[in-house]
């Protein structure tokens, strides 16, 4: 990690863990098959109809009471939680969090945006959350915050904060715990509930007037949701361009210009693969408007995923669709569907990363550059 101070390193002291009463796990467990039904296999071998039902097993439970152990030199400060997190991982052999170089890649993000409200789309055991949210005290101190949110400061710019919506219950307590063990529990809200209706309503949990739009956007939830989610956000406003209209200054005009609108980073586009979300955030308006004069899809398409075998592949493909797949509205969406707005047009670039497995995988992040029409 860039701080000097969250290195990422593990334990000089392996017994460490088994002193602290909790039974190391045996690497090549059992759940990962488990865990990656749902979310897809290496290269794109994405299944849309399986639905996300992952709980976990002793891992997630134990990493709190590892955690705990060791509160008098962690509690209140988030680099040490992380530390913390990455040497229980290194004991248990996996977790699902976001690896080091996308992480380090998306704080470089964070610190150069400087984004107000970030929303992330499954928190786990909330990581991530800890990893991200730590940078917005350093950047705004003096922000109000999601504890302090109410109806009468809805519109006020100076509200900063990270939203986490988790489906599953025991992870979005281990999430709060987590994040509380950080010193963060003000700055980073938990939302417990599947993410697609959820974020239908977001506005009105948040008290979050329109035209308010998010600043940043982090997915990192179940991999056929991808897609109508951002449909979703788009419905509902919460993605767009900076408004002109509120820029009182040439410095913030060249800041905004710089910033452009809402920033989405989407975790494992490669491994486990989401063709279909690359197809949709990169496909020109006209391609999205032309898909979606189709209707929906009853069914998902018989071939779900093109076949990339380079990066270079994966850096420039889906360009032009294949869209057929953004048209299905997987059952996980709970009825929810999302229409979209073909007319926002998005810039980005691939996050890479070494897989643990060896493997390659990527973030996609888009910048969404506003409608078009309105100069993007």
């Amino acid at each position: 990690m860039t701080d000097e101070n969250h290195n990422n390193t593990p334990s000089s002291d392996p017994s460490a863990f088994v002193r602290r009463g909790i039974p190391p796990l045996r690497r090549g467990f059992p759940a990962r098959g488990a865990m990656l039904a749902g979310r897809g296999g290496r290269g794109g071998r994405m299944n849309p109809v399986a639905s996300w039902n992952y709980s976990g097993d002793e891992r997630e439970p134990g990493l709190v009471e590892y955690l705990e152990a060791k509160q008098s030199t962690v509690r209140g400060d988030p680099d040490a939680v992380l530390d913390a997190i990455w040497e229980y991982k290194q004991q248990v052999g996996h977790l699902m969090i976001v690896g080091k170089s996308k992480g380090l890649g998306v704080e470089k993000l964070i610190r150069e945006r400087k984004p107000k409200l970030i929303l992330e789309l499954g928190a786990y055991v909330g990581y991530s959350a800890v990893y991200f949210a730590k940078l917005l005290p350093e950047m705004y101190p003096n922000g109000i915050y999601p504890s302090e949110w109410n109806a009468e400061n809805a519109g006020n710019e100076d509200r900063v904060g990270y939203i986490s919506i988790e489906k599953m219950d025991n992870f979005a307590e281990i999430a709060e715990k987590v994040v509380d063990l950080a010193g963060l529990g003000e700055v980073v809200k938990i939302i417990n509930g599947s993410s697609t209706p959820v974020l239908k309503s977001l506005r009105k949990t948040l008290n979050m007037p329109a035209p308010t739009t998010l600043d940043m956007i982090f997915i990192d939830h179940h991999k056929p949701l991808y897609t109508n989610d951002l449909k979703v956000l788009e419905d509902e406003g919460l993605i767009g361009k900076v408004p002109r209209a509120a820029l009182l200054s040439i410095l913030k005009i060249l800041i905004a210009w710089y910033a452009q609108g809402t920033c989405i980073v989407a975790d494992n586009v490669v491994m486990p693969g989401n063709p279909a979300y690359l197809s949709y955030i990169r496909a020109t308006p006209q391609a999205k408007r032309q898909s979606a004069s189709k209707g929906i899809l009853d069914n998902p398409p018989a071939s779900f995923h093109p076949n990339c075998s380079t990066k270079e592949e994966w850096q420039s493909s889906f360009r032009d669709g294949p869209l057929e797949e953004t048209r299905w509205v997987p059952p996980d969406s709970e009825g929810v569907r999302g229409k979209g707005n073909p007319e926002l047009v998005y810039e980005g670039w691939m996050l890479d990363d070494v897989h643990e497995a060896g493997g390659w995988d990527a973030c996609e992040v888009s910048i969404c550059q506003g409608e078009v029409g309105d100069g993007a």
